[in-house]
């Protein structure tokens, strides 16, 4: 479970306030052009553009997790200042999971429920992870057949297959992602006194094994998908890079490779952290700040070029089907 295990973590400042800048900085660029897919990037029912939707979700998915995860990190500094002030010292714990092992909270059982809260919110972000991926998978295997669409003007069998595929295996990871995630709050309730300490219940290792399964299978058959997405995007580029899709063609390609750093990570992450997990063992700090590196950063990027691809029109070499009413638009 990494953000529950970020939450026990004791991260030096220099490293809190780096994850704070971070993340801040990834929030500040994704939840622009979130907005800005809704109000001009168009579906118009054109099958050629059949990832639009997907690019929304996953726009609004990924700003989600990053929302979830600035709540879960603030820098140390602030929290001190917050701390010094008995009138917003219970305000200052809603926004920092640094406040949350100070003294103050532990010793006061008003403000337990406020630490169940920042958990639960943990146990949200790794959802939010998982589905924003799947949603970011789905966007890239629709885009590929998107542009062989826009060329041909047919949808070719191999197309409609891989779509249908696509859309399974999303619905798998999506069903995993609920699983570990109403597994995770089970456990919070069932094996531990709700603000982080395990009771002594038999099964609380096992249930966070099953958990940390659950996460690194999701990962795993995400990092087989990147894998086909990247083959996609190099086939496509070679095939229309003499033709007036190759500007697209090559920002998919990009688009591609990022996103496989992204899930090599994260399964990198799963066969060595998630399925290696030891309750005595923690977790070094630099492995959240390559998390947010490796795997939000460039999913961030990535959705942004999706989202240049979306706003392209008919004119500039964009996605469109070669029927006149879509090109009329």
């Amino acid at each position: 479970m990494p953000f529950t295990s970020a939450l026990a973590s004791n991260a030096s400042r220099s490293y809190q306030i780096a994850y704070t800048v971070l993340i801040g900085i990834d929030l500040v660029f994704v939840l622009p052009f979130t907005a800005l897919a809704f109000i001009k990037c168009k579906y118009w029912r054109d099958p050629s553009r059949e990832f639009v939707n997907w690019l929304k979700a996953a726009l609004v998915l990924f700003a989600m997790l990053v929302a979830f995860s600035q709540f879960l990190r603030r820098a140390s500094v602030i929290i001190e200042f917050l701390l010094t002030s008995p009138r917003i010292r219970t305000l200052s714990l809603l926004f920092s999971q640094n406040t949350l092992k100070t003294y103050e909270i532990y010793s006061d059982v008003h403000h337990w429920h406020i630490v169940c809260a920042q958990y639960h919110v943990g146990y949200l972000a790794d959802f939010s992870r998982t589905t924003s991926a799947a949603a970011v998978m789905v966007l890239l295997l629709t885009l590929g057949p998107g542009i062989h669409r826009a060329i041909s003007g047919v949808t070719s069998t191999f197309d409609r297959i891989l779509r249908y595929v696509t859309y399974a295996l999303a619905a798998v990871v999506i069903m995993l992602a609920f699983v570990y995630y109403g597994l995770s709050v089970d456990f919070q309730e069932n094996y531990t006194n709700n603000i982080g300490y395990v009771t002594n219940r038999p099964g609380g290792a096992e249930r966070v094994d099953t958990i940390n399964q659950l996460m690194a299978t999701t990962s795993i058959i995400l990092w087989a998908a990147s894998l086909v997405i990247t083959g996609l995007s190099i086939y496509t580029f070679i095939q229309r890079k003499n033709s007036s899709l190759k500007n697209v063609s090559i920002l998919y390609l990009a688009a591609s490779l990022l996103n496989i750093i992204s899930s090599t990570w994260n399964f990198t992450y799963a066969i060595e952290w998630l399925l290696q997990w030891d309750v005595r063992s923690g977790q070094e700090p630099y492995v959240m700040l390559l998390s947010i590196i490796l795997g939000w950063w460039t999913r961030g990027i990535l959705l942004i070029l999706s989202y240049f691809v979306a706003n392209k029109r008919v004119e500039s070499g964009g996605i469109w089907s070669s029927t006149k009413s879509f090109r009329s638009v």
